[in-house]
Parts: C-alpha cells; structure tokens; sequence
C-alpha cells in the first residue's frame, strides 16, 4: 500500500461494550488501612514527642527534607520537635493515600501547621516511611 494511504481492516473501533476504566485502580483496602495506620502512628508520635515511635514509622533508608536532617536525638531535625508544642485541642491528622503500588505508596498527611508529602515502602510485609518532605502551611 503507498504511503499515507489508509486501509479499513474490519477491526472494532471503541468499546466493544466493555465498560471503560476511569479514575485510578481499584487498591486493596489492607493497604490502605495499614499505609493510613503506618501514618497516623508516626503523626500521634510527632505530636508527642516521641522519637521511638516516630522511628518505628520510618524505613531504615528514610530522608526528610526540610530545615536539617536531624541527629539521632532529633530524628527529624527542627521540625520534629514542633508537634509536641502544638495544643492538644489542635493535634489533628488527615491522611490522603494518593497512589498504592506493590511495594510503594505516597500520601499527603495534614498536620497542624504542616503538610507532609510521604513515600512508603513496603518491607517484611509492614508500610515504613522512606521519604517526608515537610511544607509549613503559613
């Protein structure tokens, strides 16, 4: 056939009934109830002050970004001191799981003063904390 010519092979065109997917894929509710857990532990212990149960949350690769690094006192650098000065009437978390893979995951987590963009990874079968990049809502 030259080129640019067009030939109709017979083939369907559209749908063919089949309903069309929209929106994102269907995601196990396991996974999301353990990924919103894995974060609201590591939210309440923020708010506390906790540094042991904020380093249960992470993975051992974790990197926050924002301020410093922290040391091994402060695992979260400046910020990681600010929960516990946050009004118990104020300690309010929101978990938005935008997007479960296999063995990755990334939320938005809303905390008092602060959005936290998160990715998780799935290891020995629990949801960790890799990444945290911190934004101050003011």
């Amino acid at each position: 056939m030259p080129r640019g010519e067009t030939r109709h092979m017979g083939i369907f065109r559209g749908s063919m009934g089949l309903p069309i997917p929209t929106g994102p894929p269907p995601v196990r509710e396991e996974a999301n109830l353990a990924i919103r857990a894995t974060v609201q532990t590591f939210a309440e212990a923020w708010y506390w002050g906790d540094n042991e149960g904020m380093l249960a949350s992470l993975h051992p690769d974790y990197v926050n970004r924002l301020i410093t690094l922290g040391t091994a006192s402060r695992p979260l650098g400046v910020q990681g001191s600010l929960g516990e000065q946050t009004p118990p009437s104020r300690r309010t978390v929101d978990v938005r799981i935008l997007e479960v893979r296999r063995w990755s995951a990334s939320a938005v987590a809303e905390l008092c003063g602060w959005v936290i963009h998160l990715h998780l990874a799935r290891a020995s079968g629990q949801w960790k904390i890799v990444n945290a990049m911190w934004e101050s809502r003011s």
